[in-house]
């Protein structure tokens, strides 16, 4: 466990959206060359060759009125919920900002209606956008490459578990879009609909979707969760065919790869060759936590990143932490993993993340026992302390624009006018926190007292200093 690291003057959100044109170099390799599966009978797509700069990149010129851009507290707010509109009065209510829909609706399949004509169905996809902007909800879209019309131009069908995740929604073949070009006049069509520059884009569109992500944790290929049939080069070729289409549409989106699934020798192995040839094609690096870490992942995969001389923005899409009997071998009470959840956020955003997104906020009636351990509220609606320390988290952080790591559970908070602490663990009162003080605990009770009559144990508070005494 890695503690202690500075991270202080960290680069605003919005200033880092004006910046997004400029690709970071860093990654080491040769360009991408994609080298299609040679058992396939049909001839695959021509194979892809390396995106321009974006400053390269043509930006269409808008002949309507543009939608409004995204709101700016929308874009500050570093707290998200996969599926939140699920229960999205709830979400909204306690101040969550951002939805990942999971799958979600931006499906190739799903949408595109003649294969290869130009033919697409929005209807699903606007309904979703309608939904989640009614509630307040910025999204980031997964953008799936499966259509079953592209991939029965493979004249092999890879061998699938008797179910696998998502199979409904997104079929059961897999593989690398066979036909590269129809899947990147897809991706363009989709960005154009919902980038709010007023070309054919959605009726109604109240602000445009900015963040796209290619895919979904390719390299988990067994069992039930098999996202992807694929080597890593082929994935590659996806990430690259994604990130130049989303930006031939619109310049100033932003691309997200694959979520990471977690830092497990097998997963470091598939994305190594990627983060290796392909660091230009993404803006944001994306790593996903299960119950794994206490700094949910982030300490390893910067590690990861920082081997390959890449520094880009890190958001956690999928968080999830349980009570109970977890994988592990361990008990842990709710209590105990509303503490440990708030303390993973703000160690990860002591880290240097921006966003993170939690995966369960309502336990099922019935299912599978993750998603009732590791839910924020019961089923029938009942808030258990994790749902408190979410709520507080957020009420007391969200839109901070810089923090800095003072010591072992001793973080410095900088949100608006106000600075916030967050602090836990056996040692002193940090020397700068003098007088008088407002101390709330992660149910959001606060009281006053003086600097010398402050305790910090186990527990996490949140102080403000009131007053200089």
């Amino acid at each position: 466990m890695r503690r202690g690291m500075k991270a202080s003057g960290i680069m605003p959100y919005l200033a880092f959206l004006l910046a997004v044109t400029i690709i970071l170099s860093g990654c080491g390799g040769e360009a991408v060359s994609p080298t299609p599966t040679v058992t396939d009978a049909l001839t695959p797509s021509p194979t892809l060759t390396p995106s321009p700069e974006p400053t390269d990149v043509a930006t269409p010129t808008p002949t309507a009125t543009p939608t409004a851009d995204i709101p700016a507290e929308l874009l500050a707010s570093n707290f998200g919920f996969l599926g939140a509109t699920h229960d999205a009065e709830a979400l909204e209510e306690i101040g969550v900002r951002w939805d990942r829909p999971h799958p979600g609706p931006f499906i190739w399949g799903r949408i595109e209606q003649g294969y290869g004509e130009g033919e697409y169905d929005w209807e699903e996809v606007d309904e979703y956008v309608v939904e989640a902007q009614s509630h307040g909800f910025a999204t980031l879209a997964t953008i799936w490459p499966f259509s079953e019309l592209d991939q029965a131009a493979y004249s092999t069908i890879a061998m699938m578990p008797d179910e696998i995740v998502f199979e409904e929604e997104l079929g059961r073949a897999r593989r690398r879009p066979f036909n590269m070009d129809n899947y990147k006049a897809f991706v363009t069509a989709l960005v154009e609909r919902y980038d709010g520059d007023g070309v054919e884009d959605m009726p109604g569109l109240r602000y445009p979707i900015k963040h796209w992500e290619a895919s979904n944790e390719p390299s988990m290929q067994s069992g039930f969760n098999w996202f992807f049939d694929g080597k890593s080069q082929e994935y590659l070729e996806i990430l690259q065919a994604t990130y130049e289409a989303v930006k031939e549409a619109d310049s100033e989106a932003l691309v997200l790869h694959a979520g990471m699934a977690g830092m497990d020798p097998d997963m470091v192995t598939f994305w190594e060759p990627i983060f290796e040839q392909g660091c230009q094609y993404f803006d944001i690096a994306n790593i996903h936590s299960i119950g794994a870490s206490d700094e949910l992942n982030v300490p390893a995969f910067r590690a990861l990143l920082d081997k390959y001389g890449i520094d880009k923005p890190i958001w956690v899409t999928e968080a999830q932490h349980r009570s109970g009997e977890t994988f592990q071998g361990t008990t842990v009470t709710e209590e105990e993993h509303g503490r440990i959840m708030l303390t993973s956020y703000v160690l990860a955003f002591g880290l240097g993340t921006d966003k993170i997104f939690y995966t369960t906020f309502r336990a099922p009636p019935f299912g599978e026992e993750e998603f009732s351990q590791s839910a924020l509220v019961e089923w029938n609606g009942e808030q258990r302390p994790a749902f408190h320390a979410l709520n507080t988290m957020i009420q007391k952080l969200d839109g901070f624009t810089s923090v800095e790591v003072l010591g072992e559970g001793r973080y410095r908070f900088e949100v608006g006018d106000d600075t916030i602490y967050v602090l836990w663990g056996e040692g002193p009162v940090p020397e700068e926190i003098t007088g008088f003080v407002v101390v709330t605990d992660m149910y959001g009770e606060e009281m006053t007292m003086t600097t010398e009559a402050l305790t910090i144990d186990y527990e996490p508070l949140f102080v403000e200093t009131v007053s200089a005494g």
